[in-house]
């Protein structure tokens, strides 16, 4: 094999180690996995150097721990540099590196398939395709939404989320909808089913950034948490807060209702993260996938 295709053959073999090796490709560097879906913890000592990483070609800041850390943050000091990654369900698995943009230092992320569900559901037409005349609202909420969701703050919490209500949990976090026939797009969250008027609290600390009723999502709330992490409350019965409003880890955000583009009572758990849409079930893990830096 000699020219041009010994040339495209050396290179391809480079790409396929590169993108395509064990998760320990890159030699003596720390290595994690992470599911679709799932998100990780990056920190560094108060006295690190380092101020932003890349990864997903997205460059993405520290952040300070302004208190010492509990829950998933347990052991990290007052001060300490840290910010939390995620993995878009949508996102190809394979094996990406992660940068510390000050100091170079690298580690390597495995993105591991998770399997979702398929959902077929034969529902009213209205439920399939909004009237015409709803065309203009819908994008308008979208745009809404989009703007809540793009804003960055500090980090607000330090210590572990909670479930914002109990119940019996679908599981269909990133299913795959086919409703009457026809793909839909994907379930962006976890839907919990429990009785109506069942209180909903918020997972954790965090300000929040929108409240009201829209057509798809009823009766929603979405709680910025700082460091790109929002929460997200779809359907509920009644809202108990306001925009700007801070919340404290369990306060009341509504009760559980049938408002929107649903069939019957049920409260949809969102979290985005980047603008990534993760697992918000993982988010009340005692412990969250890490990956730690020591300081340079």
């Amino acid at each position: 094999m000699t020219g041009r295709p010994a040339l495209l053959f050396v290179l391809s073999s480079l790409l396929l180690v590169f993108f395509f090796s064990p998760a320990e490709a890159l030699s003596g560097s720390p290595a994690i996995d992470v599911v679709q879906g799932g998100f990780f913890l990056v920190s560094e000592p108060v006295s690190a150097k380092g101020r932003h990483i890349m990864f997903l070609n997205r460059t993405i800041p520290f952040e300070r721990l302004q208190k010492p850390g509990k829950g998933p943050f347990r052991g990290l000091a007052a001060g300490s540099r840290l910010l939390v990654v995620g993995i878009d369900l949508a996102q190809k698995p394979g094996v990406y590196p992660l940068k510390v943009m000050e100091t170079g230092r690298l580690a390597t992320v495995r993105v591991v398939p998770r399997k979702f569900m398929v959902s077929r559901l034969h529902v009213r037409s209205r439920f399939v395709s909004p009237p015409p005349t709803l065309l203009a609202r819908i994008l308008r909420e979208r745009h809404i939404i989009h703007e809540a969701l793009s804003r960055r703050s500090p980090l607000l919490v330090s210590g572990a989320f909670i479930l914002p209500l109990k119940g019996r949990v679908t599981h269909d976090f990133g299913a795959i909808r086919i409703l009457n026939g026809k793909p839909m797009s994907r379930h962006l969250g976890e839907d919990i089913d429990a009785p109506e008027g069942t209180p909903v609290l918020a997972a954790n600390d965090g300000k929040v950034v929108l409240a009201g009723r829209f057509y798809y999502d009823g009766n929603m709330v979405i709680v910025d948490h700082g460091g790109g992490l929002f929460t997200e409350y779809l359907h509920l019965h009644d809202i108990h807060v306001r925009p700007g409003e801070s919340v404290r880890c369990g306060d009341l955000i509504g009760h559980l209702g049938h408002t929107g583009r649903v069939t019957g009572p049920v409260f949809h758990y969102g979290a985005v993260l980047e603008g990534s849409h993760v697992n918000p079930m993982l988010l009340s893990d005692r412990n969250w996938i890490s990956l730690p830096f020591s300081g340079r």
